[in-house]
């Protein structure tokens, strides 16, 4: 380990270790993308509440989900997520093999754990890894609307009910599991009010016309239309901004609590959506709509309002949170620790690769993203500096022959190195 590193991190204990043990409490969004959060560069998004935690943290605003086995990504997401494991690796997870999850860890640290909310991970069941529960939510709703009121609210109270009456000596593990904004987007009206469709923009990728040939799990009819896509999209803003609201209450309940200074507060969704770019009206592909999503993180000691750009894994929060806490990273844990890169002193990863079932390969290095299409033959290389949002297809330049090549060098390392057998040959 790098010497300016080790100072740093024994800094940072000795900032955490000043006050008592820090609570945590951790926030999921289900669906949520970049482009539904104020703070990362959307004023037209009403979410004070999630920028009130960016302005106090530190914002990842190229966090990425590595993929997906199930056309519910939020099942992989959130499997790598408490288990730590890669996507090929979390795969093979089951009630009867599962490692040592986050909440387990926590516990064995002496947390006392809690959990309201949607459960969609595969593993141990949610009642063997929290000390208690709220109420615990289907990974689809049939509804928002229950007999104890809208989801999102029920959820939202819940978790301030435990932070009013949290009296025990130990520090919590709070983990808030929205459903919202997943369809069906259900909400009152006046937050869809805030909205108006006809003041909705989408992006220059979002063209009427045909549907994506290589993406499978398409949610809309063809020809794609932007008078349904600025609909979805309004629907899609009033339940973040419904959930926002929620989100302040928990902020509010934390403050009056004395506890908010001595709280780790996560931020983050399982992965993002797309709305008609590339073609695309679903979350099961390579584009940078669907495959990031919001990562953010307030803990004492950390410098407050700093955003980073650096390519990282939306599931490298877990070992960041053990690194903050103390704790030793289980071998077991594939992601990396993301306090190097708060500290400027490691360089990011050379590289993020990202699967779709056996359908879709990706490979992003030094702002160039090449995405595989095996099935089809197809290929795409994009220009993420200059092109962020993937509108010009480079794939067969000569200027950029050397890129492919090295790309795809780079996307077989990956294979060999996390277990993914697909066989890519026939590239070029």
């Amino acid at each position: 380990m790098q010497k300016s590193l080790v100072v740093f991190l024994i800094a940072f204990t000795s900032v955490v270790s000043s006050f008592a043990q820090p609570n945590i409490l951790f926030i999921e969004s289900d669906d949520q993308s970049n482009q539904a959060v104020g703070a990362f560069g959307h004023p037209e998004m009403k979410t004070p509440n999630i920028d009130r935690i960016a302005d106090a943290g530190v914002s990842f605003t190229s966090a990425y989900n590595m993929g997906c086995w199930s056309p519910a990504v939020c099942v992989p997401s959130r499997t790598m997520l408490f288990y730590g494991k890669y996507l090929w690796d979390s795969q093979k997870i089951t009630k009867d093999n599962a490692p040592k999850a986050m909440p387990e860890l926590l516990k064995e640290a002496g947390y006392s754990t809690y959990m309201t909310g949607k459960w969609h991970a595969w593993g141990k069941p949610v009642a063997q890894l929290f000390d208690s529960l709220g109420s615990i939510q289907p990974g689809q709703l049939k509804t928002y609307n229950s007999p104890e009121g809208h989801i999102t609210d029920v959820t939202g109270r819940e978790a301030v009910s435990f932070i009013e009456n949290y009296q025990d000596d130990a520090p919590y593990f709070l983990y808030v599991a929205f459903n919202a904004p997943h369809v069906p987007r259900q909400t009152e009206q006046k937050y869809y009010d805030m909205y108006p469709t006809d003041e909705i923009g989408l992006p220059p990728s979002v063209v009427e016309g045909p549907l994506n040939p290589n993406i499978e799990y398409n949610y809309t009819n063809a020809p794609l239309s932007k008078k349904t896509m600025r609909n979805r999209v309004q629907q899609n803003s009033a339940m973040v901004t419904h959930m926002d609201d929620r989100i302040g209450d928990i902020l509010d309940a934390l403050k009056a609590s004395g506890e908010y200074e001595n709280t780790i507060i996560v931020f983050m969704s399982d992965h993002g959506i797309s709305f008609g770019e590339n073609g695309v009206a679903g979350k099961v592909c390579l584009y940078e709509p669907s495959v990031t999503a919001p990562l953010i993180i307030k803990a004492p000691g950390m410098t407050p309002g700093k955003q980073h750009a650096e390519r990282v894994y939306l599931q490298d929060i877990y070992p960041t949170l053990l690194s903050i806490l103390g704790i030793d990273q289980p071998d077991a844990v594939a992601f990396q620790s993301l306090i190097p890169l708060v500290e400027h002193k490691q360089k990011p990863r050379k590289s993020i690769y990202l699967a779709m079932f056996d359908s879709q390969r990706g490979i992003i290095s030094e702002d160039r993203k090449m995405i595989i299409y095996p099935e089809s033959g197809d290929c795409e290389l994009y220009d993420l500096e200059n092109d962020p949002w993937e509108t010009t297809n480079l794939i067969g330049s000569d200027k950029y022959r050397k890129t492919e090549m090295k790309l795809l060098k780079e996307l077989r390392k990956w294979q060999n190195e996390v277990g993914d057998t697909l066989s890519i040959r026939d590239f070029r």
